[in-house]
């Protein structure tokens, strides 16, 4: 040991000893680490020693407990002094490599934030080590000098990665039962939070939503060429990828306070943002896919979000997910290297409504692409363009657009491919029909020996409709049936017409 320090390694060899006793007598995550704070003081002859944990969830480390000379405003048990990992570079570097590093004021590989920080504290130099639990990053024990001190050297780094060992034992006694209610609420492979947390947190945002209309935004996203990763690499270098999009969330949702990050589940990732709109969740979501540019595999990501911004009244936490997920496949689907923001009335629809097995554009994605170039136009327009690219989709022998006036659906516009056939009849359609309800509510199909008579008034096997408000939109179909999503896009793409 080099003799400039003011500690020997008998010394320090007695402080292992004192942490060891001090880890066999705590009962508390708190008691813990504030007597291995108080002994790395003494060990690394240091100005002031914190214990963070970190938030992978919130792309966050949380101090634990702050001990020796404190800055202004620091605490010993901080209620919530928490650091975006994305800001600290040597602290994503620690995370992402589990090695202890030190570094000065002086230092050329120190980031201007972290130089900050040390000014901040009054120190010098300063020193970290990474503390694992179950073989993962749990915290970092941070040690400070100030300029009166010699800087944190190599002998320090080996010392503190030692001590940073026996702390990592000691977690596994204090935080076993935290531990295991913890598991239930985080994703074993990332540290992410899991679907449990999502859904509970979602549910307490959205009764937040409804009281005081802070609204709530979801950002879905899902992994590309995943499985090209793990058949061509093994299902290590797929999980190793799936660690890095996770970090890349993990930072971007530890910049919005309250946020969450979550992995679902495979390749299905989510952020949570509590009290925030579309700007701020769609500011998180490009920073995801910035972050996740750099994923190892050939792995990159598709992103969708939706809010409540998009939807006046009451929604529910499986509406918002499903805008969320229909927007993220939407993007997943046109190679998007932007995030997707949902259009209200599209919903994670069966995916064979986007791609058929083919390879071709399926029904949802004719829809869409038809009404991209309608914007600006009336009602009847949109309408009749998003029934007439399905009809040619379907190989339908006709469409209508009708208005329902008065108990009668009375047509607007339709084709004229059907000669002789009563397009342009107005049908019955009382306000208390089923299959009104079922029209407006997911779409329908009525055969011409139902005793609606819409399929027999236009003359066709079948008639597919959809309606919202007082728009119904019919696809007439004969010979072979319609596959059994075209109700559904029918519906969403009417939806989406009419905007709602």
């Amino acid at each position: 040991m080099d003799a400039r320090h003011s500690t020997g390694a008998d010394e320090r060899l007695a402080g292992l000893v004192r942490l060891a006793r001090a880890i066999a007598d705590a009962r508390s995550l708190e008691d813990l680490a504030e007597r291995a704070c108080e002994e790395a003081r003494f060990a690394f002859d240091a100005r002031s020693v914190s214990l963070t944990r970190i938030e992978r969830e919130h792309g966050t480390a949380r101090v634990i407990v702050n001990v020796g000379h404190l800055s202004p405003g620091e605490e010993r048990f901080p209620i919530n002094e928490t650091y975006e990992i994305a800001t600290y570079p040597m602290l994503g570097l620690m995370i992402d490599e589990a090695r202890p590093w030190a570094m000065t004021l002086d230092s050329p590989e120190r980031d201007e934030a972290e130089r900050d920080l040390l000014i901040r504290m009054g120190a010098y130099s300063a020193l970290a080590a990474p503390v694992l639990a179950e073989g993962r990053i749990w915290g970092e024990l941070f040690a400070t000098r100030g300029a009166d001190a010699e800087p944190y050297d190599d002998d320090d780094l080996a010392f503190a990665q030692a001590f940073a060992g026996m702390m990592s034992a000691g977690l596994a006694q204090v935080e076993h039962l935290a531990r295991v209610e913890r598991m239930a609420y985080q994703d074993t492979l990332t540290g992410l939070g899991n679907r449990r947390l999502v859904e509970e947190r979602l549910d307490v945002a959205l009764e937040s939503y409804r009281a005081t209309g802070a609204h709530v935004t979801v950002v879905m996203a899902d992994v590309n060429r995943l499985k090209q990763a793990n058949d061509e690499f093994g299902h290590e270098a797929g999980d190793r990828a799936l660690i890095a999009v996770a970090n890349a969330l993990s930072a971007a949702t530890g910049k919005v306070p309250g946020a969450i990050a979550a992995r679902l589940g495979g390749d299905e990732f989510c952020a949570v943002l509590p009290g925030y709109g579309l700007s701020v969740g769609e500011a998180l979501a490009s920073a995801f896919l910035r972050g996740s540019r750099g994923a190892p595999y050939g792995v990159s990501v598709a992103c969708g979000l939706s809010s409540t911004e998009l939807i006046p009244g009451v929604i529910t936490a499986a509406r918002l997910f499903a805008m969320a997920d229909g927007a993220q496949y939407a993007a997943k689907r046109t190679l998007a290297d932007h995030p997707v923001i949902a259009t209200p009335g599209v919903t994670s629809l069966d995916r064979r409504a986007f791609d058929r097995r083919d390879g071709q554009p399926g029904l949802l994605a004719v829809a869409l692409t038809a009404l991209a170039g309608q914007t600006g136009k009336p009602p009847v327009d949109r309408l009749a363009a998003a029934a007439s690219a399905l009809a040619g989709a379907l190989k339908s022998t006709g469409w209508v657009v009708s208005r329902i006036r008065d108990g009668a659906a009375i047509p607007v516009v339709h084709s004229a491919s059907r000669e002789g056939v009563l397009v342009s009849a107005s049908v019955p359609a009382p306000a208390g029909a089923d299959w009104l309800k079922q029209a407006r509510s997911s779409g329908t199909v009525v055969l011409a020996d139902d005793e609606v008579p819409l399929a027999a008034v236009r003359g066709a096997d079948r008639v597919v409709a959809a309606g919202s408000g007082d728009w119904l939109v019919e696809l007439l179909c004969d010979g072979e049936p319609p596959p059994p999503e075209a109700a559904g896009v029918l519906r969403a793409a009417v939806g989406v017409a009419l905007g709602g």
